[in-house]
């Protein structure tokens, strides 16, 4: 009995070494070929634009080659289910955006669980939006448009990234609050709402500054206001949608996600290779000018914005009625 024991005992430590040896290999030795960020939506949108310069600079930082890969479909699901089911080895990650947040309260079911399946590690951007039209509309500011919507019910309709993107609830929170009535048009990404937009096959979108500066810039599109609570310096002239409709507020974020069982060395290694980018004040500078405010953060203090933000959600879909698809 005593041999057993002790045979017992030298298995546990054994396979305790053996795993602790084998895990920490993996961090001591990463990274040690290229990296790939996946990203749910298709190429040209704000989350993609985000992810592709980060990913160059972390090329540097890391020494290793940091990819970007699209896979859009089902409001970012397929891109998240890459990674929620992904070899936890610290090679691929997710580059999401709130739309990984919201999805819970949104959709009837999941392949994956969004509190479970993926860790936090590290937040990048918080992300203002603006409120687009196609010059066809007449509104030429937020109240206009408030009218205009009022007065043609079901017959304005609003394009998005896809069910529970932040253009989707943007939308449908306005039209809740305003007590209106638009369409919502899903596209397997911002970018290809936004080229509706510029062709007229969509009227408004409520899209991130990033998007859809260009088409504002050369007149394609016509901003009326911006969804955060105040004034944006990217278009000082644009009102507050809260000044019109008050208690109106918006905005959505960027951040990175490992596979759930990835080892917490490389989330650190991660976490810490991603603040030293947005330390940089050139890249800060970049991202502005973009419409992207970059934020800092440990992991720990993005796990909590994220649970916070899928209980925000949660809220935010009650109060604009969005339905499940």
């Amino acid at each position: 009995m005593f041999k057993s024991a002790r045979l017992c005992l030298g298995v546990i430590v054994l396979c305790s070494l053996f795993g602790t040896r084998a895990y920490s290999q993996t961090a001591t030795d990463w990274p040690n070929r290229s990296i790939k960020f996946v990203v749910g939506f298709a190429p040209g949108g704000s989350t993609d634009i985000a992810a592709r310069i980060v990913a160059q600079q972390l090329t540097i930082k890391l020494g290793q080659t940091v990819v970007v890969e699209n896979k859009p479909g089902v409001s970012g699901v397929v891109g998240h289910n890459m990674i929620a089911t992904a070899k936890p080895d610290g090679y691929s990650f997710l580059f999401a955006s709130a739309s990984l947040a919201s999805s819970p309260s949104l959709m009837k079911s999941l392949p994956y669980d969004v509190m479970n399946d993926f860790v936090p590690v590290a937040q990048l951007t918080v992300v203002p939006a603006i409120v687009a039209v196609h010059p066809s509309v007449p509104a030429k500011n937020i109240k206009e448009f408030v009218d205009y919507v009022k007065a043609n019910p079901g017959k304005v309709n609003y394009g998005s990234a896809g069910s529970g993107s932040f253009a989707h609830i943007s939308g449908a929170l306005f039209e809740k609050m305003i007590q209106g009535s638009m369409v919502h048009i899903p596209f397997k990404g911002g970018a290809l709402a936004n080229l509706d937009l510029v062709a007229g096959r969509v009227h408004v979108v409520f899209g991130p500054i990033v998007e859809l500066m260009p088409f504002v810039s050369s007149g394609a599109v016509r901003a009326l206001g911006v969804t955060s609570h105040m004034r944006s310096a990217s278009f000082p002239d644009a009102h507050a949608v809260a000044e019109v409709v008050p208690g109106y507020e918006m905005s959505s974020w960027h951040g990175v996600f490992a596979t759930k069982g990835t080892n917490p060395e490389i989330v650190d290694a991660m976490n810490k290779a991603i603040n030293a980018v947005l330390a940089d004040p050139a890249i800060r500078t970049r991202l502005i000018a973009l419409g992207l405010d970059s934020v800092k953060s440990t992991q720990q203090e993005f796990i909590k914005f994220y649970f916070d933000e899928i209980k925000r959600w949660k809220e935010l879909v009650n109060i604009a009625g969005a339905k499940q698809e």
